[in-house]
């Protein structure tokens, strides 16, 4: 998984769709996931690209319930009102 968050870093995008791919837009955020084996990141870019990281998940299968989407929209809401809140 370091690997991939260092190639995420460096190249500021991943190709390969199965370990990195947008899902959906939840809250106004474009949900990304970034996986490796049954580990799964999901998050979105904020500004200057930056991929910020909303929720962390450990799946046996390749769907994801719609509660992980919301989750994951709801803290990233949160922690871009508190960012533009001056917090």
């Amino acid at each position: 998984m370091q690997a991939l968050f260092n190639r995420l870093a460096d190249d500021g995008f991943i190709r390969n769709d199965e370990k990195f791919k947008k899902l959906c837009n939840r809250g106004g955020h474009a949900l990304w996931e970034l996986k490796s084996f049954q580990l799964r990141f999901l998050g979105a870019f904020g500004r200057n690209r930056r991929f910020l990281v909303a929720l962390g998940l450990k799946k046996k299968s390749n769907a994801h319930k719609s509660r992980d989407f919301e989750r994951a929209a709801r803290i990233l809401s949160e922690h871009l009102s508190r960012c533009e809140g001056g917090a």
